[in-house]
């Protein structure tokens, strides 16, 4: 069933991640972790093919912006997007790879737990940003015009001696 043009939504929004090294310098094993610092969002951000480009370097650590990113919305992820907005808070996933000798690489951005909890349970490497205010906004327009939650069904009493009786 198509949506009226006053509930459509845009099934994509063009993200940046954001990925900093920080020292460590009370660990003599460690020198520092990568980690995904925050996530930007924007029509200026669309870019053909995932780019990185560093964007601050000092003594403390180095930051990188992963641009090329989109979160795409589906309909079969709805109540999960649901979930996510109505969480104390509100976040976007980003699934990545590590490599020894490189910045931390996204390869998934999300808004849907169920997605983070699939990479999650393989073991890939899924860090959680708060969401910023304008994806929060396009989601939630998203959700309004295309979640409809399942109505609770009452359970059926199963009478035991009825069913034993039915089997002799």
């Amino acid at each position: 069933m198509p949506d009226s043009p006053a509930t459509t939504v845009a099934q994509q929004y063009p993200v940046a991640v954001m990925v900093e090294f920080q020292a460590i310098h009370d660990n003599r094993w460690v020198d520092g972790r990568w980690v995904v610092t925050g996530v930007v969002a924007g029509e200026q951000l669309a870019a053909d093919g995932i780019q990185c480009q560093q964007i601050h370097t000092s003594d403390t650590g180095q930051q990188y912006l992963w641009s090329g990113f989109s979160v795409a919305l589906h309909r079969d992820d709805a109540e999960s997007f649901y979930c996510n907005l109505m969480s104390d808070n509100p976040g976007v996933f980003v699934i990545c790879e590590e490599h020894p000798d490189r910045p931390l690489q996204p390869f998934i951005v999300t808004l849907s737990y169920s997605e983070a909890t699939t990479y999650m349970e393989t073991d890939q490497r899924v860090e959680r940003v708060e969401m910023p205010a304008e994806l929060y906004r396009w989601l939630e327009q998203y959700v309004l015009a295309n979640y409809v939650p399942e109505k609770k069904k009452k359970r059926r009493r199963v009478d035991w001696k009825e069913s034993e009786r039915e089997r002799h």
